[in-house]
């Protein structure tokens, strides 16, 4: 996907707070407009786009036609992107701006970018956003892209010997817009340069995020033969992932229909706890092992929104609260 407008590219956005109505719009004059500073996109309210862009289906969520607010809840439709992003949040920001340096330098090195090509934004609060145009790999839409964009930042993360938010990879996770105003620091989402990133420290980049700094997103680099190959190997991963869901799936005499739900859809805030906790109970009697469990639900418990601490808890009292197995015996 390059960085023309798609016709079949919508997103959503809202306006102030991330709990605020969605309201679907095209997702890439979208964009562009908050790049830009432009006074629709009204930055200095706060706002927010969707991770990705979603083809026609997601009209079929469309709660209130005279609006176009829709309701996004468990939608898992075809979607792409035209930048893979990174969050790294750190209640210490020198070392978040370090960690930053690090992913951005090994991405520089892996696909022989120049430093225009890369989109880094101190977030106004406690991090940085990295966007990685995927026009190095040009992908196509799926329904699997979200997972794979996950496996790969992941695996890039790892390279770089850098830990990444998994959360902003569900298909339906606001992702704060560029030169957004942050509701509770005052900041904005501001553009930082290579040379900033490098040169500044953080102190200096935060207080220069007191205002926007209006850009025209950068051109699409070309296709580049290891991020083809990246690509390719989480989407091989998210295959697997789905193999082992379908052998349990057609395997299965125990476990509830829920479980199998759980592990394939996640679910939205409000079940996620009872339904992460009721699944790993189920595997519990189904004779799973905790470790196969744990990679089981993990994914999907992340991709719900859950924290990383709060899934091995839930999975964990799970099986400890369960008693002996029989056949442990």
């Amino acid at each position: 996907m390059s960085n023309n407008a798609n016709p079949n590219s919508f997103g959503f956005r809202i306006v102030g707070a991330c709990h605020n109505k969605r309201r679907l719009v095209e997702y890439w004059p979208a964009f562009v407009a908050y790049c830009l500073c432009d006074d629709r996109a009204r930055i200095n309210e706060g706002g927010f786009l969707s991770p990705y862009e979603y083809a026609t289906e997601i009209e079929s969520r469309i709660v209130e036609p005279a609006s176009m607010i829709l309701d996004v809840r468990g939608f898992k439709g075809v979607s792409c992107s035209r930048y893979l992003w990174f969050d790294i949040d750190d209640a210490d920001l020198d070392q978040g701006l370090d960690r930053c340096r690090r992913l951005v330098s090994c991405l520089l090195e892996r696909y022989d970018l120049d430093d225009g090509d890369l989109l880094v934004f101190f977030s106004g609060s406690k991090g940085f956003h990295v966007g990685l145009p995927t026009s190095l790999w040009q992908p196509i839409a799926s329904k699997q892209f979200a997972r794979g964009c996950r496996t790969m930042a992941e695996s890039l993360g790892d390279s770089a010997g850098v830990s990444i938010d998994p959360a902003i990879y569900q298909a339906v996770q606001p992702f704060r817009a560029p030169n957004s105003r942050h509701l509770k620091t005052g900041r904005y989402k501001r553009l930082v340069s290579i040379a900033e990133l490098e040169e500044l420290n953080a102190e200096a980049i935060r207080q220069r995020a007191s205002s926007p700094l209006p850009f025209e997103p950068p051109d699409s680099p070309a296709l580049h033969q290891q991020a083809v190959i990246d690509w390719a190997k989480a989407e091989f991963a998210v295959a697997q992932h789905a193999e082992v869901i379908r052998h349990f799936d057609a395997e299965r005499s125990e476990l509830n229909r829920s479980t199998l739900e759980f592990i394939r859809d996640g679910a939205i805030p409000g079940d996620r706890h009872r339904l992460l906790y009721s699944s790993a109970a189920n595997l519990f009697e189904f004779g799973c092992p905790l470790a196969l469990a744990s990679a089981l639900l993990m994914e999907s418990a992340l991709d719900s929104g859950l924290p990383p601490t709060e899934i091995r808890r839930a999975i964990d009292n799970a099986f400890t609260k369960q008693g002996p197995r029989p056949n442990d015996h």
